[in-house]
């Protein structure tokens, strides 16, 4: 049976310590952040290069145009003018003026063959004339009826609209069953964004 060895373990001596490798600290990485992966760094420069030439493209059809000259030029911007010119009226709602004060004489001659003196009052036609009509001590309803209450079978047929800004005039062909047609001018005026009629005197024109 061996004895067990009585020879003493050396301890390392400060010389022994000095030499030997410190174990290696890991990073730390912040909140958040990923290490880095094989080809990360290849990925972000593809991107980068992406958005430069991104970038670059808007440039390349502004720098041909600037290069343009003579008659080339003239016509090329005369296009950008109207393309501006067509956006802004679509921004604006693509309002067509003539149009609508061709629609509100329809809604007129419409109201005034079915006795819709409520419709007329209320929707077609201009405040200051219904408030001069109110004023006479008749309200416009009452004044309407007064008026129209003979007529039948009256028709418009509008001949010409010119408008400026807001206000336009029309001139109209009106008739009525047993009336001789004649000729008037309508003058409407943009009330509320809508278009509202001023009728011409009586006599001038049917209705």
């Amino acid at each position: 049976m061996k004895k067990p060895s009585l020879r003493r373990k050396k301890e390392p001596t400060p010389q022994m310590l000095a030499v030997a490798p410190k174990p290696e600290k890991k990073r730390r990485l912040g909140r958040g952040r990923k290490p880095d992966t094989p080809g990360q760094p290849e990925k972000q420069g593809r991107l980068r290069g992406a958005g430069k030439r991104l970038v670059a493209i808007p440039a390349k059809p502004v720098k041909k145009l600037t290069g343009l000259k003579g008659k080339a030029r003239i016509i090329v911007w005369g296009l950008l003018a109207a393309v501006v010119v067509i956006v802004l009226l679509q921004l604006r709602g693509g309002r067509d003026d003539e149009a609508l004060v061709r629609d509100a004489l329809a809604r007129y001659e419409q109201a005034s063959a079915d006795k819709d003196y409520q419709a007329l009052c209320d929707e077609l036609l201009a405040g200051s004339y219904v408030r001069q009509t109110a004023s006479s001590g008749l309200p416009c309803e009452v004044a309407l009826k007064t008026a129209l209450e003979d007529v039948r079978n009256p028709t418009l047929d509008v001949l010409s609209v010119e408008v400026n800004g807001d206000r336009a005039l029309a001139r109209v062909r009106g008739t009525a069953a047993g009336q001789v047609p004649g000729e008037a001018n309508y003058t409407l005026v943009r009330e509320d964004d809508a278009w509202r009629i001023l009728p011409p005197r009586a006599g001038n024109a049917t209705p």
